[in-house]
């Protein structure tokens, strides 16, 4: 092996111990992501199905505050299921809405159809 190779390669930084995470975090942090992904996957369809069933063409326009509600309601929700939601970031808010709302336009658009 050349210098030259020697040169280029980046060098890696250890981490450090207090960053390393232990196998129960991680697996609390699997649970909670299944958890984030099931809550919001179940609330997506439901709210489809309610806008499907109890909204009529004249007033399709509040579908969107049943989705919101659907969105809203979900907080209290991960708190009686044991998560710390003030640990939540933008990201872990913005999959759970993304979630809800994919599922609540799939559903209501294949019972429309």
């Amino acid at each position: 092996m050349s210098k030259k190779k020697i040169a280029r390669e980046p060098v890696k930084a250890e981490e450090p111990a207090d960053v390393a995470t232990t196998p129960i975090d991680r697996r609390k942090r699997h649970i909670d992501g299944i958890k984030k992904t099931v809550v919001s996957s179940i609330f997506g369809i439901a709210s489809g199905l309610v806008c499907f069933y109890a909204l009529t063409p004249d007033t399709n326009n509040f579908s969107y505050l049943v989705l919101l509600f659907a969105f809203y309601i979900q907080k209290p929700i991960y708190a009686q299921l044991g998560m710390d939601v003030n640990q939540f970031t933008w990201k872990d808010w913005f999959y759970v809405a993304f979630m809800t709302m994919i599922l609540w336009f799939v559903s209501w658009t294949l019972l429309l159809n």
